[in-house]
């Protein structure tokens, strides 16, 4: 009986026990839940947020292809507009006569002269020889062509460079004196001389010092037409020419690219038209 009563005494305190037991039980499991939907919505969130990060990245990486794409049209616009720019200063700089035909077909008046000259150094003249002068921008490529010939044990001398219309004039002027009508056939009228430019030589050797009659036979003219080129010299008055006697020791400067050409092609100055030669002006000293 004592038992019963006990048992019947402490029943609601089990039972309020198991409520409460259940209760936290699944307050716990709620609790649970909760906690698993919240990582899931974090996750869900993030997910979001990677894939808006995502998209954004590539939005921001197609602006960034799209303004180096504009820079680079950009430069490309500045770089022709500078090229542009040089291309027209160096027009204006280079003097528009350097690769105009003369003898006996275009003439040069007697107020032309070339924009700068040099001296041309003693040790590249023949013994006792007056200064010579010739153009400026020349001077390295003769300098060089004159140490190269020594180089190769085929020394050129230069007996004649520069000569002003006055000088050519008076030139001529003797040359009729001595030669009379056939001073035609090798000397030109004032205006016509190439030498007025600046950028025509007489060429002579060591040996032949301050004539140059024999210079066709001489190591150095073969030398000369294997290699003039190379420093933008060119034979101005070859065999056959219809403009005056053979001259193997004229050469006239025209440029490295327009020399080569005329090397390569086996032909001459004068051969040429005269738009063809027109474009190679521009990098005339190049």
């Amino acid at each position: 009986m004592n038992n019963f009563l006990s048992l019947h005494i402490a029943r609601p305190y089990v039972y309020t026990l198991l409520i409460v037991g259940l209760s936290f039980g699944t307050y716990k499991h709620i609790e649970l839940i909760n906690k698993s939907t919240s990582t899931e919505i974090e996750l869900l969130n993030t997910n979001i947020n990677l894939k808006t990060a995502k998209l954004d990245n590539e939005q921001l990486t197609i602006k960034l292809k799209e303004s180096i794409n504009e820079q680079l049209v950009l430069k490309d616009t500045v770089d022709d507009i500078s090229k542009q720019v040089g291309t027209l200063v160096k027009i204006q700089n280079t003097d528009k006569e350097l690769l105009q035909k003369y003898s006996k077909i275009y003439f040069l008046n007697e107020n032309y002269i070339p924009r700068k000259v040099s001296m041309i150094p003693s040790i590249y003249l023949t013994p006792n020889s007056k200064q010579l002068e010739i153009n400026a921008e020349v001077l390295p490529f003769l300098r060089s062509m004159v140490r190269a010939s020594i180089k190769a044990n085929n020394p050129i001398q230069i007996v004649s460079a520069y000569r002003s219309f006055g000088t050519q004039a008076n030139l001529k002027t003797a040359y009729k004196v001595s030669y009379g009508a056939g001073a035609n056939t090798f000397s030109a009228d004032q205006g016509y001389s190439e030498h007025q430019l600046g950028t025509t030589v007489d060429l002579t050797t060591p040996i032949l010092k301050d004539t140059f009659v024999s210079f066709e036979d001489t190591p150095a003219f073969m030398w000369l037409k294997e290699h003039a080129h190379e420093y933008g010299f060119t034979l101005s008055y070859p065999k056959g020419n219809k403009y005056y006697t053979y001259e193997p020791w004229h050469w006239r400067f025209v440029g490295i690219e327009l020399a080569t050409k005329l090397y390569d092609d086996g032909k001459y100055f004068y051969d040429l038209d005269q738009r063809e030669i027109d474009e190679y002006l521009l990098n005339i000293f190049d």
